[in-house]
Formats: structure tokens, C-alpha cells, sequence
């Protein structure tokens, strides 16, 4: 469950990142947040390949020989 549960939080983090990169109006230093949705988007995309590489791997071992 803990694979299914980061893949999620970085899902919702990548959504974030985005929709907080479409609306600013400024750029770096205006206090809009893009640097933070800038780097919420790059860790969410990176919380999500791990969690489908965890995925993966727990799928692998958890079936039966």
C-alpha cells in the first residue's frame, strides 16, 4: 500500500506544480510561488517514477512460485 499511496502524493503534487505554474503572473522572485510549483512539479514527477519502480518490484515478489 505505501507504493500505491507515494505514487498518489506525488500525482497530486505534480497537479499542483502545474496548475500553480499556469496561473502565476510573475516570475521568479515575485512572490508567486513558481520556483516552489517549479520544484513541487520535478518532485512529484520523481516521486512517481519510484513509487511505479517500487510497484513494480513488490508485484514481482509478492506472487507465488
Amino acid at each position: 500500500m505505501g507504493p500505491v499511496v507515494a505514487f498518489l502524493a506525488g500525482l497530486i503534487a505534480v497537479v499542483n506544480g502545474a496548475l500553480n505554474l499556469a496561473v502565476a503572473t510573475g516570475g521568479p522572485g515575485t512572490g508567486n510561488g513558481v520556483i516552489g510549483a517549479a520544484a513541487a512539479l520535478v518532485l512529484g514527477l520523481i516521486a512517481m517514477a519510484l513509487a511505479g519502480l517500487a510497484l513494480i518490484r513488490s508485484r514481482r515478489t509478492a506472487t507465488p512460485d
